[in-house]
């Protein structure tokens, strides 16, 4: 840890902070698609965005005619077609394994292209560079409203494969090894980082092991290599943002299938303006899941929107057992956590047993959830988070163990503790944490303070010196008396979102029976607000909302309101009392 700490103070002494606005792209009402569809099926889900299209074209404008519309960049789903473009050179292109070999794409072992597997490309070749620059440019040109970048870490996406050792990769990396101190050169016993071979360091080591079972992503080096990886990456897409500019003549949004329970896919968060992401739902649990929300706060902690889908593996499952009910929960779940869930009209399932395949889910069991969205936007857009609870997540930590933070984000979840999480960066997510992130009146659970970097240490021991920083759940549990809170014969979720003078409490039902497929009803279910805290004192009534039925004006005394009967979802509009 210490060596870390001092490796990224050296390498980036100096570095302000990226200063980064995003583009405004979507708003906490917007419906967003993830494929192309037809006019019919926009207008039937009342859809706002398309995040994952095709290059458009004059059928495909006529039919998104009014939608926000983004052109979709594969860096590895694209094979076919960069093999087209680069029939005779194609294999100068390809990230290659310690032995030089080419490496296939595991989620995509059943695609072929001319007998070619689809091999993963290395964004640090110029060839396919190269490629992936022609596509921005044909996607700008032909009238995207902004670009997807699927896959967008490309190269350092398959880290975990062990690649890349072309000899791009290999040379770029001396680069990186010359801003290291001495001792830590030293350490690593590299004399001279000019004519340093990684591969062939790795390949000595690897020979080494008598007993065969080293591996490529365990070498001393690794986590140099993976730092040198993502930054090279972060920025490949810097430029490729520029390019879209440039071509566009103004500033074209970006968005990125950065599934954010995958550690470093924030590594280029500064050049994205919205995540439209691949996050796994624990569909075969057979139960609602509270995973998503930990990507939904990490999208907010960096001022993002994250228009989430399932995982292929989850789709799998979903259209294996036919579960929409299980569906609508995903749903419910990203609009009450402030995002999007993308309506799944054609959704990418897979398996290894059979590959890709697709799930085209029944439009009359989600349509409505959308359509209800729209009719009541006003109880979505503005409104943000309301936090009981802040939680200190350092990114190194985060990498090095994420189901540790699953677990914590779960617990407070189920207990309805509301939380937010303020981000440390590392050597690869540039992302300080600020004196303001400490301003506010809210607790501070800081797990995991060695993992810090100097400078974030020293923001949390200046507001340690003032206010009781918690130091583990149980701790905060005790501590922690949440805005809301819920009497119920069943599990609720309550996730309080507010803006000034008002708040909308949305209150999700998750006693899903997966022998129905659906909900079971809660009756008189109780919930006790703390008025002051959500900013809407005084007030002695609500309104609430379910999808499926018309609103009702509900008594309120001391904060507490019955709710007669909850469906899948219900939400409590309260607005502060007049003169308050």
């Amino acid at each position: 840890m210490r060596l870390l700490a001092l490796v990224f103070g050296i390498v980036l002494a100096g570095e302000a902070a990226i200063a980064s606005t995003p583009l405004s792209v979507l708003k906490r009402s917007d419906v967003v698609f993830m494929y192309q569809a037809d006019r019919a099926t926009y207008e039937a889900y009342d859809a706002t965005v398309v995040a994952w299209g095709g290059t458009p074209n004059a059928r495909s404008r006529a039919e998104a005619a009014g939608l926000k519309f983004f052109g979709s960049v594969g860096m590895v789903t694209e094979f076919a077609r960069y093999h087209r473009r680069f029939p005779d050179t194609y294999e100068q292109g390809l990230c290659r394994d310690i032995e030089g070999r080419p490496v296939k794409v595991p989620w995509l072992t059943d695609h072929q292209h001319q007998g070619i597997p689809y091999w993963w490309c290395c964004t640090a070749q110029p060839l396919f560079r190269e490629f992936i620059r022609e596509r921005v440019v044909e996607t700008v040109r032909a009238g995207a409203d902004g670009v997807h970048i699927d896959d967008h870490l490309g190269t350092a996406g398959g880290l975990w494969l062990g690649i890349c050792f072309c000899e791009r990769c290999v040379n770029g990396f001396r680069s990186y090894l010359a801003t290291l101190p001495a001792e830590e050169l030293r350490r690593h016993q590299i004399e001279n980082p000019g004519t340093f071979d990684y591969r062939l360091a790795v390949r000595r080591w690897l020979t080494e092991d008598l007993q065969g079972k080293r591996r490529p992503t365990e070498h001393p080096l690794w986590d140099h290599w993976t730092i040198y990886q993502c930054r090279a990456q972060a920025s490949f897409l810097q430029e490729l943002r520029e390019l879209a500019a440039q071509t566009a003549g103004r500033p074209v949004p970006l968005g990125a299938n950065a599934g954010l329970l995958w550690p470093r896919h924030l590594s280029d968060h500064h050049t994205l303006d919205l995540f439209s992401a691949e996050t796994d739902h624990e569909a075969a649990a057979r139960r609602f899941s509270d995973r998503p929300l930990f990507a939904y706060r990490l999208a907010d902690a960096v001022g993002r929107p994250y228009a989430s889908t399932a995982s292929g593996h989850d789709w799998a499952f979903i259209k294996e057992h036919s579960l929409p009910g299980l569906v609508r929960g995903w749903i419910a779940l990203g609009y009450a956590a402030g995002h999007n869930f993308m309506a799944p009209h054609r959704q990418w399932c897979y398996t290894p047993e059979k590959g890709t395949h697709w799930y085209e889910g029944p439009a009359e069991k989600f349509a409505p959830l959308y359509r209800f969205v729209r009719r009541t936007a006003w109880l979505f857009d503005e409104f943000e988070n309301h936090a009981d609870l802040a939680v200190l997540l350092p990114h190194r930590a985060f990498a090095r163990d994420p189901g540790r933070w699953f677990q914590l984000a779960e617990t407070l979840a189920a207990t309805n503790v509301s939380f937010r999480l303020l981000l440390a960066g590392d050597e690869i997510v540039n992302h300080p944490l600020r004196a303001e992130d400490f301003a506010s009146d809210v607790p501070v659970l800081a797990p995991d303070r060695e993992s810090l970097l100097p400078a974030d240490r020293e923001l949390l021991e200046r507001h340690a010196a003032r206010h009781r920083v918690l130091g583990t759940v149980a701790e905060a549990l005790a501590r922690v008396r949440p805005a809301v809170r819920v009497s119920a014969a069943g599990s609720v979720r309550a996730l309080a979102r507010t803006r000034p003078g008002a708040a909308v409490v949305h209150l999700l039902n998750y006693e899903y029976r997966p022998e129905h497929d659906d909900v079971a009803p809660l009756a008189d279910v109780r919930v006790r607000l703390d008025l002051k805290a959500l900013g809407v004192p005084g007030t002695t009534s609500c309104r609430y909302w379910e999808p499926d039925a018309r609103p009702q004006n509900l008594p309120m005394a001391d904060g507490t309101v019955t709710v007669p009967s909850l469906g899948l979802w219900g939400l409590l509009e309260v607005t502060a009392a007049r003169g308050e």
